[in-house]
């Protein structure tokens, strides 16, 4: 039967608001209602098994090649979500940009969020401001914790995350031959 020869998977590009924070529809905040979006994998000869780590949609084309037993190709972004060996990482980086006016008179802008297990740093580069929330503590939200003194040091370190993050997802390809 074609069911037990075929890898179905079912998600979104993104979720949407819909009400969450008094929003609807898709904008410039990364808040969990837009992020977190569905992944659902059924490979034939496979059990049921639920996981919980942090995954992008990147991470779709990786796991497409691999369950087709094939290598991504050179610079290709993504983990293989089907190879267990492959350890989680202990972040996602979002990098969305927009031409469209958002806030007063920024004429789009550019943003990057970085999300743990337990925090959401977002930094909104044409606007100039930040987000930082503990997820844990705040699951809704609610409390943007940045320029808070208490987690100051929670904050540096998240920043200097997401600038290794951003340089860790540059492309590498081609590989340079030589030195100028």
């Amino acid at each position: 039967a074609i069911a037990d020869d075929t890898v179905v998977m079912f998600t979104a590009d993104h979720g949407d608001f819909m009400g969450d924070h008094g929003i609807m529809l898709k904008y410039l905040l990364h808040y969990q209602g837009l992020i977190r979006v569905p992944f659902i994998c059924r490979v034939p000869g496979q059990s049921a098994a639920v996981r919980s780590e942090l995954a992008q949609t990147t991470d779709i084309g990786a796991t497409v090649l691999g369950l087709a037993g094939l290598q991504p190709f050179n610079g290709m972004q993504g983990r293989d979500l089907s190879d267990s060996e492959v350890a989680a990482p202990g972040d996602i980086l979002i990098e969305e940009d927009s031409i469209i006016r958002m806030f007063d008179d920024v004429p789009g802008d550019r943003v990057r969020t970085l999300v743990t297990d337990r925090w959401r740093l977002s930094c909104h580069q044409e606007a100039g401001w930040w987000e930082l929330y503990d997820l844990e503590n705040d699951p809704d939200e609610l409390e943007n914790l940045c320029g808070n003194d208490r987690v100051r040091d929670v904050s540096n370190e998240l920043v200097q995350r997401m600038v290794m993050r951003m340089i860790d997802l540059q492309d590498r390809s081609p590989l340079p031959t030589g030195r100028a």
